[in-house]
């Protein structure tokens, strides 16, 4: 199956432009980026670097999943830098994903979501054009559902953590008994 990086063609309509083309990444500016447990493995294996070198902790936005940690009851991102994500760069005044080949799942996604078992636009669409919503079903829905998974196996991780394992421990051991958990999934 081809991808937008195979086939820059892909998903629009011929008569308009592609929309990322015309893009200025405002998705990557305007949004401080979550990242669940697979993200952040995915990342942490393509950047050969240990998470707490691109995660920021921010303050939980649903207390029943927020992880309980030393540092406080928090959710994961990605660093910010300059206005946008970390992993943004800009060359010769375009704007880029450095991390494309293994992004996190939600920057994968947009600016796609399931509403009712359908693939729809989300309403806070920042794209300089409109995708062509039959051109992405098939790709998009499969991915989607992943993602989906992906986030509940991320909030049953949190939810076990919380009651289990916290105990006053710092991040550091909450990210280690995550890519523990993921690595273990993924072998099984």
């Amino acid at each position: 199956m081809k991808t937008l990086e195979d086939d820059p063609n892909l998903g629009h309509n011929k008569t308009e432009k592609f929309p990322c083309v015309s893009c200025h990444t405002d998705c990557c500016k305007e949004y401080v980026i979550f990242v669940n447990a697979h993200d952040v493995y995915r990342l942490s294996m393509g950047l050969g670097l240990a998470p707490e070198n691109f995660l920021e902790i921010y303050g939980a936005k649903d207390y029943s999943l927020g992880i309980k940690v030393k540092e406080g009851l928090i959710d994961l991102a990605l660093k910010q830098k300059n206005g946008g994500c970390e992993f943004l760069e800009e060359t010769k005044d375009v704007f880029r994903c450095t991390v494309n080949d293994f992004k996190p799942g939600v920057c994968k996604a947009y600016p796609f979501e399931m509403k009712n078992g359908k693939l729809s636009q989300m309403s806070t669409l920042m794209c300089p054009v409109d995708w062509d919503l039959a051109e992405f079903e098939k790709m998009m829905v499969m991915h989607l559902k992943k993602d989906e998974s992906e986030w509940i196996f991320y909030n049953e991780l949190v939810k076990e953590w919380n009651a289990k394992h916290w105990r006053q421990k710092p991040l550091s051991a909450f990210l280690k008994f995550m890519l523990d958990k993921v690595e273990s999934s993924l072998i099984s």
